[in-house]
């Protein structure tokens, strides 16, 4: 009931002119309810008749209808496909509740995020996560770390001789 009483006031706002305060009620509901489809077309659309193509593609890429444009104006402001997935702000995997241009386009985007990160996507409540693959992935973190821990305990060392000297 409150998301239609926020959306009565959002209809409320562009009636009346005023677009501000009808983008910040739709982001606040798009935060509250991530992975409603219709809140982001919604925004997509508030977006688009401001002008803003980046953010009418972020918010329109769940969209089957989405423009080619906007998309590639989204893709362009955030190159990166893991940061795309992450600036969309879905918590659960959209896939199921998407026609066949918006599957394909998210499942690209899934599929690349998995390819230039640490491992394949997976999805938790918090949204999406990568899985680190192989842990030789992970050597050169472990080397770092191990070399840190060396020159902090040789630091540590120095500085427990030279305290030792002065006294």
């Amino acid at each position: 009931m409150a998301k239609d009483h926020v959306l009565a006031k959002v209809e409320a706002d562009l009636r009346r002119g005023h677009v501000h305060p009808a983008m910040q009620r739709l982001a606040s509901l798009t935060a509250a309810y991530p992975d409603d489809l219709e809140l982001r077309a919604q925004r997509a659309v508030l977006y688009r008749q401001v002008g803003n193509v980046v953010e009418a593609g972020r918010w329109g890429f769940l969209d089957e209808d989405a423009a080619v444009e906007e998309i590639g104006a989204f893709e362009r402001a955030h190159p990166g496909a893991w940061r795309r997935l992450l600036v969309l702000k879905v918590n659960a995997d959209p896939t199921d509740k998407l026609g066949p241009v918006a599957r394909a386009r998210f499942g690209r985007l899934v599929e690349q995020a998995g390819q230039e990160g640490q491992g394949p996507v997976t999805w938790t409540e918090a949204g999406p996560r990568q899985v680190p693959g192989a842990w030789s992935e992970a050597l050169p973190c472990l080397v770092a770390t191990v070399i840190g821990l060396i020159v902090l305990t040789l630091t540590v060392l120095g500085l427990v001789t030279v305290i030792r000297w002065a006294l």
